[in-house]
């Protein structure tokens, strides 16, 4: 049952930011040609007065309004591109039209979501929706230098910040793929749901799973639930962003590495954006992992390294003191 109420969570969220992009599309087309909103808005009056005729089984006050209504989207027309925008059906699934099932049946959009939350264990609604680019506290990092002509880990977690708000900023025009690397409770894991809870309000779809639960999740829908890999697989590859937390903190095995290897490689192949985190330096990735997927990930991976003390000590002891 809770996957299918994440599933339907999943969903709303989707369709909202949907409708919150239809939105933004609309104003900025809009300003471009202010005639479509003087349509637009005569268009709402005539649906209102539609409805009313409908009601009172008005035959020619129907036919009236539909072909004014006919008119109106005649000149939507004449006014060039970008129209289709604002004449696309409000809906962010047209099948289902919004509802979750067609003909009793389950919808591909909600099927695509209950897939999704089959991998993700990330939750936005407590503790890390609490943790935006806003909430992000420099303060806990040390201002000494790590070494002679290096920035300071205040410094470089500034610095950080500002790099990955660049990159939700410009997230359609970025291909890089990142590795957050760095010690335990220094920070990756906070900055990756500060670009969860960023992309998502653009109604990016993510998918943020640790690398134990991915490879356990694949192992349990193929052995398990007798999925075929084509839907194992299809969610990981579909997703705007899939972020793999805590890489290395896995079992491994010959198994694991393989199943690793498939989704990174896939997305690589289909140039999809990927964030790990992980607690080895890249040094030990190469070490621990076989050389087909620590290469996939030492050459196409931009490492953004973390430094400093383990925040939730240094919170401990303040909550002592």
């Amino acid at each position: 049952m809770k996957t299918y109420k994440d599933a339907y969570a999943l969903l709303l969220e989707k369709q909202s930011a949907y409708k919150f992009k239809q939105r933004q599309k609309k104003e900025v087309l809009y300003k471009k040609i202010p005639e479509l909103f003087t349509i637009d808005h005569e268009m709402n009056l005539l649906g209102i007065a539609l409805t009313r005729a409908t009601i009172n089984q008005d035959l020619n006050k129907m036919e009236c309004l539909r072909k004014e209504m006919d008119n109106l989207v005649a000149q939507k027309l004449k006014l060039g591109a970008g129209y289709e925008t604002l004449l696309s059906p409000p809906y962010y699934c047209p099948l289902c039209k919004d509802q979750g099932m067609v003909n009793n049946e389950i919808c591909q959009c909600l099927g695509q979501c209950l897939t999704e939350t089959s991998f993700s264990d990330y939750d936005l609604k407590s503790k890390a929706r609490r943790e935006t680019f806003h909430s992000f506290d420099p303060q806990y990092y040390s201002d000494v230098a790590i070494g002679e002509g290096e920035p300071s880990p205040r410094g470089n977690a500034k610095k950080i910040k500002q790099t990955m708000l660049k990159y939700c900023k410009n997230y359609e025009s970025i291909s890089d793929q990142l590795l957050f690397t760095g010690s335990p409770g220094v920070g990756k894991t906070f900055m990756s749901n500060c670009i969860v809870n960023n992309l998502t309000q653009k109604g990016y779809g993510i998918i943020y799973v640790t690398a134990a639960h991915l490879v356990s999740s694949i192992q349990d829908q193929l052995f398990r639930l007798g999925k075929t890999s084509a839907q194992v697989f299809e969610p990981l590859l579909l997703c705007d962003l899939l972020i793999i937390d805590d890489l290395g903190a896995e079992f491994s095995s010959e198994y694991s590495q393989k199943q690793l290897y498939e989704v990174i490689d896939s997305r690589l192949n289909a140039e999809k954006k990927m964030i790990i985190s992980t607690n080895l330096t890249v040094l030990k990735i190469q070490e621990s992992y076989d050389e087909r997927l620590s290469s996939r990930i030492r050459g196409n991976f931009k490492t953004i390294p973390f430094y400093g003390e383990d925040i939730r000590l240094i919170k401990a002891r303040k909550g002592r003191s």
